[in-house]
């Protein structure tokens, strides 16, 4: 579909034509006691990465590169995929010449780092897989292209109710595109320097902390109000929220629950003042008064403020005091940001 719409690629296109091997086996003896996420390997014939079952009797072993006699590396790994040829790939990843090994599947794929030159063509968005493929190196792909759907699916809905304009569609290219871009770079950035390091560490983004890719992106389109001192930046460590529009709302422990349990449904207001909640209100807006100590920090708004929080969960406006009329301000920015 992408490529029928003339929508190009982005990034450095592929990277090794990699197979996954789905196998079983005891190795708890191997494991021991220790508990192990993803284990790379660096074999004298091979490189790449186990994960292993919770009982120690299966797993599987990605194998992204050979490297030859003479020291030369492979990255078209996928020529011999024989039974025969597995089983030698996971005795020398795991170090053990004699285990019993059998091969459950063989999977074949290429390891790429690329997006797609614009999100949007016509009638047609593009989401997950075909608006950008990155390498398995910090897990990011799944988790990007469910942000995607949930950024995309109450635009679309908006729009098909009538309740906003078409220029909220535009907004998903402008907000997801720059994030699938840093995500992107982040996963080569690791899969270089844990797999690869012959294909140059010069021109790699420098290494940013999982937290902030996964869920410190900020947005910054027609759908978020910026405030006059916005600096631009397209993360921030969730650790340390700032509130500011475009960031995630962040989590505030509330009797039974966290302010994200308000989120999803539609537009909503909170606010620690009753003024603002009234004017939400009167504005047709749900509206929270919150009055946990932590939620005048974590979101900037102090006790006299109030955020406007998106269906996705993320900030779209912020006062940051009582303002003359609340109720107005509040309608003119969710006119703007659903271009109505």
């Amino acid at each position: 579909m992408r490529d029928g719409l003339g929508i190009g690629l982005r990034g450095h296109l592929r990277l090794s034509k990699c197979i996954t091997l789905y196998f079983r086996a005891d190795v708890k003896p191997l494991l021991g006691d220790r508990n192990l996420s993803v284990i790379y390997v660096f074999g004298p014939t091979l490189q790449g990465f186990f994960r292993f079952s919770l009982a120690g009797d299966a797993g599987f072993l990605v194998v992204n590169s050979t490297t030859d006699a003479d020291g030369a590396r492979n990255r078209d790994v996928s020529a011999d995929m024989s039974e025969e040829r597995c089983i030698e790939y996971v005795r020398e990843a795991l170090g053990a010449p004699g285990l019993a090994i059998e091969i459950e599947n063989v999977q074949q794929w290429n390891a790429c780092a690329d997006w797609a030159e614009r999100f949007r063509e016509g009638h047609v968005f593009l989401a997950g897989d075909a608006a950008h493929n990155m390498p398995p190196t910090g897990g990011f792909g799944g988790n990007t292209g469910v942000a995607d759907a949930h950024n995309l699916a109450w635009k679309l809905a908006s729009v098909l109710d009538g309740s906003a304009g078409q220029g909220l569609l535009e907004t998903y290219d402008e907000e997801r595109r720059p994030v699938a871009e840093l995500t992107v770079e982040q996963a080569y950035t690791r899969y270089v320097v844990r797999l690869d390091p012959e294909l140059g560490t010069e021109d790699i983004q420098p290494f940013v902390p999982d937290p902030p890719i996964e869920l410190g992106h900020r947005y910054h389109s027609s759908a978020v109000i910026a405030e006059s001192d916005d600096d631009g930046s397209i993360h921030e460590n969730p650790g340390e929220p700032s509130g500011r529009p475009g960031t995630r709302a962040p989590h505030v422990a509330l009797d039974g629950g966290s302010t994200l349990d308000l989120f999803g449904r539609g537009f909503v207001v909170l606010s620690p003042s009753d003024v603002w909640c009234r004017a939400a209100e009167a504005a047709s807006l749900a509206a929270h008064r919150i009055e946990a100590p932590a939620f005048a920090e974590a979101y900037g708004t102090g006790a006299e403020g109030a955020v406007l929080v998106r269906p996705d969960g993320f900030i779209a406006w912020r006062a940051r005091g009582p303002q003359q009329d609340g109720e107005r301000e509040l309608a003119s920015a969710l006119a703007r940001i659903l271009d109505r």
